[in-house]
């Protein structure tokens, strides 16, 4: 029986090899016989036996990719997570088409991927808006895949040559599983210039090495031995960790930004409707920054956000008049919009792509538009600019969440552009100061006054959990707010802000009735105070885990402040108090107060927590986490009263 299967594993794997027509420089059938088991790799899904890519330009600007993985799945989870592959392309710029997609089972069977099993849909994200229908996403669903099985996928993307016959990207060589090894190559016109290029190791593994050859017409990056992926609680996002290679054919920042301005301002209007939108909106107003602030407001909330990201459906947005008619707009539709209608009210607008995520790597050396996933509107600000985000439609007016800690491209209309960088946030931007007033009686119940004004991130929290709330979700949200006070405990009554209203932070005020709230036992009463009931409030991230692979990254800097002003009951006095607590490292600042002021018969208790770096490095995790549990270390929170 063994030389039959032995046969059939030889059979299918010659056939595998013979119609392997993108690999270079591979034995695809000794891959697949030497893969190793689940017991060689028990931690992992499956393992990537080879990722093979290569970007081939051609004289007139027209770029080949050739993306090829040969996949050993491992368990149920490998098959969930790989079985169905999915890309994103834009029919109208390029091509892109399934050369190979086939299975090797266990057994050694092939099975080709059918027909029906390849599917160019709408991406979920563009559902409702039409006028991205160029942008598809290629669903490949692979049979037979269980555990034991090989995948192959070997896929072509023909892209049209760019205007001005450029080309570049960004390719990520690591995976949520093991990497043997991967390969990107770049070949270029004989005689042309080289690329810029430069390759990270990223930050998986110290040991993880990335090799670059170079000869005439060729660049090669290899690495190999990639570790995979482990999920870990508040990591950084995958693409600052996978092995990176950036290339560029451009030779300064000067020419991605004249191709910008060709592609985005012959789309920016300020007559007819603009005009007309924008004279409404700013009537009897006389200072730009009113304008600013009413044109802003009206294009944030009154046009949907479609979160398509830059590149990918092209850097030329719609005509500003036809994105204000259809009500709806991505990056490119709404940075095009805003800045026109600021224009047609006599205010400077300019276009700024950014990175989307909080301290992004950014390589001034590789001039690419790549690098950026979103735009911003920058407003020229005596020698500087203010930025503003137009997709911020659930937060106060004036919050930059995406590109802090950014280099932003300002690019204007005669092509030339300048590098920008947008600080990091301060932590006071990013602030909840929250406060309980308790009074309690001598059975221990209390009444419960919660109230907190939040800026920032927390604002746009608080805004996303209630502001599209129906009465009975609201009502929900503050039963479950009253719990976290007292078992038992029930909301009184409550009342925020108009949430509607972006040029005002959000506050919240809840009036809780908490029945048990502390415990009496003998002559003593035990009180145990509460966190804050909402989580709006906070971040909701704790370090819990003991050590990490990988940076502790909270949102952004912040600051949260909570005051709790206890009443004593009639006839009791305090008898133990927490000790004050002070911890400070360049990260953070911890400190919390106890005081008891018996002629007023009161505590007071405060706690303040200061993040000055939202990513906290593996090196300084450790006592950064001692910190943070001595804070929060439970007889923080602990008052005894005795009967007097």
């Amino acid at each position: 029986m063994k030389k039959v299967v032995l046969t059939l594993v030889v059979l299918a794997l010659a056939a595998t090899m013979a119609l392997a027509e993108q690999w270079l420089d591979t034995d695809v059938e000794g891959l697949i016989e030497s893969a190793p088991s689940k017991e060689d790799y028990p931690d992992a899904s499956a393992v990537f036996l080879k990722i093979q890519e290569t970007a081939e330009v051609a004289e007139d600007g027209s770029v080949v990719t050739m993306r090829n993985k040969l996949i050993r799945i491992l368990t149920l989870r490998g098959r969930e997570r790989y079985s169905n592959q999915s890309f994103l392309f834009n029919e109208e710029l390029s091509a892109l088409s399934l050369v190979k997609g086939v299975t090797v089972t266990k057994m050694g069977r092939v099975k080709e991927v059918e027909e029906d099993a390849i599917n160019d849909v709408t991406p979920a994200f563009l559902k409702g808006a039409s006028m991205y229908a160029n942008v598809l996403e290629k669903v490949i669903s692979f049979q037979a895949v269980g555990s034991g099985a090989t995948m192959e996928l070997q896929l072509r993307e023909n892209h049209d040559p760019a205007v001005d016959g450029s080309y570049s990207g960004i390719e990520y060589m690591g995976a949520e599983d093991p990497v043997f090894t991967a390969s990107f190559t770049i070949r270029y016109p004989e005689g042309a210039k080289a690329p810029s290029s430069v390759g990270y190791t990223g930050s998986l593994d110290t040991t993880t090495t990335i090799a670059k050859a170079a000869e005439l017409g060729e660049i090669v990056y290899s690495v190999s031995s990639v570790p995979a992926l482990i999920e870990e609680e508040y990591m950084p996002p995958a693409t600052e960790l996978y092995p990176t290679v950036i290339y560029s054919s451009y030779t300064s920042w000067d020419q991605p930004a004249a191709f910008f301005a060709g592609e985005f301002f012959p789309h920016v209007e300020t007559g007819g409707e603009i005009a007309s939108r924008a004279a409404e909106l700013t009537r009897g107003l006389s200072s730009n920054e009113d304008k600013t602030r009413a044109l802003f407001l009206d294009v944030a909330t009154e046009v949907r956000n479609v979160h398509m990201p830059l590149g990918i459906g092209g850097y030329a947005p719609n005509d500003a008049e036809q994105v204000l008619e259809n009500k709806y707009a991505d990056t490119r539709d709404k940075a095009v919009l805003l800045t026109s209608m600021l224009r047609a009210a006599g205010i400077d607008a300019f276009p700024a792509l950014v990175a989307g995520s909080p301290d992004a790597r950014f390589t001034e050396s590789v001039p690419t538009l790549k690098q950026f996933t979103r735009i911003l509107v920058a407003i020229p600000d005596g020698g500087s600019y203010g930025f503003l985000d137009p997709f911020m439609d659930d937060v106060s007016y004036g919050f930059v969440r995406w590109g802090r800690g950014n280099t932003a491209l300002v690019v204007r209309d005669d092509g030339s552009s300048e590098l920008v960088r947008i600080p990091s946030f301060r932590a006071s931007e990013n602030h909840a100061r929250k406060s309980m007033v308790i009074a309690m009686d001598s059975d221990g119940n209390a009444d419960v006054r919660a109230s907190c004004e939040l800026t920032g991130y927390f604002d746009r929290k608080a805004r996303r959990d209630l502001k599209d709330a129906t009465p009975s979700e609201a009502q929900k949200l503050f039963d479950t707010a009253a719990n976290v006070v007292s078992t038992g405990a029930s909301d009184a009554d409550h009342s925020h802000s108009d949430l509607t209203n972006l040029t005002e932070p959000v506050t919240v005020l809840q009036n809780i009735e908490a029945e048990g709230f502390a415990v009496r036992q003998g002559d003593m009463m035990i009180v145990r105070l509460p966190p804050f009931p909402h989580s709006f409030a906070s971040t909701g991230l704790y370090p819990s885990l003991a050590e990490r692979r990988y940076a502790f990254e909270f949102p952004c800097e912040f600051g949260s402040d909570i005051v709790l002003d206890l009443s004593l009951p009639d006839g009791y006095e305090v008898t133990w108090l927490p000790e004050d607590v002070t911890l400070i490292t360049p990260d953070a600042v911890f400190k919390l107060t106890c005081e008891s002021y018996e002629d007023q018969r009161t505590v007071v208790w405060t706690r303040s927590i200061t993040i000055n770096e939202r990513s906290i490095s593996v090196d300084s995790y450790g006592e950064f986490k001692e910190n943070y549990d001595t804070l929060s270390s439970p007889k923080n929170r602990l008052i005894l009263l005795k009967k007097i």
